[in-house]
């Protein structure tokens, strides 16, 4: 990917330029973040504010943002006040892929739906709750589950349908268990034309310069709805290096400063685009979706990188093809400072060259 692209759309998504304030605020801004690794969504969420884990943490236990099933779909953090309208986009095509197919739950859509009534009473009643807790309940409703039992892939599903009604969400940290809260959200006040555009609008001011095809996969919509999102948001037709976009200002790329590395979560929204060949480097999409994290050098994704956390202090390996320049070494070395920051403990950086 051009680098000017590259700088127009970090710029877009606060990973340059001024941060922003909170988590709530960046994850308002984003529209939703990918979320299945609840410490490494928040590390994004640092990325584009400066605030260090545990102040997310707190942010996310107060109920300052929400995970939930709502895209793709996967786990997302997303704003309760935005839940309504993503729902209404989204929630119908993903219980016909729970419908139709392979059905690896092993429960029949009557079945889903009252075992789901059983989780959001129970989670009414007690909330927060654990899965665990969840389980009992619906053993002491007299519902067993497949098989005669509760395991994770049916429980999924059935909290997967609470929560594609608005009802629950995921609660506060429990430990390290995650908890179910009551949502309740009133259903969405706007028309179908009004929530697309107010989706394109979000995810082109968020994500930066887009195509229709991107929002398609991001947010699980037919190409014909994403067309028209765009249409409606009145979004101008732009051409970035050699790709033709549209965006929401006058399209003009900003002077290039991308940074010589960055350390991203495995799923950071910047990746967040229809994955064409070529769009980050030699290393290819494959490799962005299996990495445990993902390293950037000069805009390109060029390795990965883990993380040890240990009483005394966090390393962070990343592993890279050849030596890395001074350049590259001091941006590397600042970057696993800041993860040393976020978490609050001193770190220490280890290279190792690969591929």
């Amino acid at each position: 990917m051009k680098s000017s692209l590259v700088a127009y759309r970090l710029r877009a998504q606060r990973l340059a330029g001024d941060p922003l304030p909170d988590g709530a605020a960046a994850v308002g801004h984003l529209g939703a973040v990918q979320s299945q690794l609840h410490d490494m969504a928040l590390w994004a969420l640092s990325g584009r504010t400066g605030r260090t884990r545990a102040e997310l943490a707190a942010e996310f236990d107060a109920g300052a943002f929400v995970r939930t099933h709502v895209l793709r779909p996967t786990w997302h953090h997303v704003l309760a006040t935005d839940l309504p309208d993503l729902l209404a986009l989204t929630a119908e095509r993903v219980r016909r892929t729970m419908d139709t197919g392979a059905n690896p739950s092993g429960l029949t859509p009557a079945e889903r739906h009252a075992a789901a009534d059983v989780a959001v009473a129970a989670v009414r009643a007690e909330g927060p709750v654990t899965r665990a807790e969840v389980t009992a309940r619906l053993v002491e409703a007299g519902l067993a589950g497949p098989g005669g039992a509760w395991t994770s892939v049916p429980l999924a599903f059935v909290l997967l349908e609470a929560e594609l009604r608005g009802a629950v969400g995921s609660g506060p940290m429990r430990g390290k268990q995650h908890t179910y809260r009551p949502l309740d959200l009133p259903p969405s006040s706007r028309t179908p034309d009004e929530r697309l555009a107010r989706l394109a609008t979000t995810y082109v001011r968020g994500h930066g310069p887009a195509r229709p095809e991107d929002l398609a996969w991001w947010a699980s919509l037919p190409i014909t709805v994403a067309r028209r999102a765009f249409a409606q948001a009145g979004l101008r037709p732009v051409t970035l290096a050699g790709v033709d976009l549209f965006t929401l200002d006058d399209g003009e790329p900003a002077a290039d400063d991308v940074p010589a590395a960055m350390l991203l979560a495995n799923y950071d929204e910047l990746i967040s685009y229809r994955r064409d060949p070529g769009d980050w480097g030699a290393q290819g999409t494959d490799a962005v979706l299996r990495a445990q994290g993902l390293v950037l050098l000069d805009g390109a994704l060029a390795g990965s990188w883990t993380r040890a956390e240990t009483a005394k202090g966090v390393t962070v390996a990343v592993t890279a093809p050849g030596r890395p320049t001074r350049r590259v070494r001091a941006a590397l070395e600042a970057e696993a400072e800041r993860y040393g920051r976020f978490v609050g403990a001193p770190a220490t950086l280890a290279y190792a060259s690969g591929g």
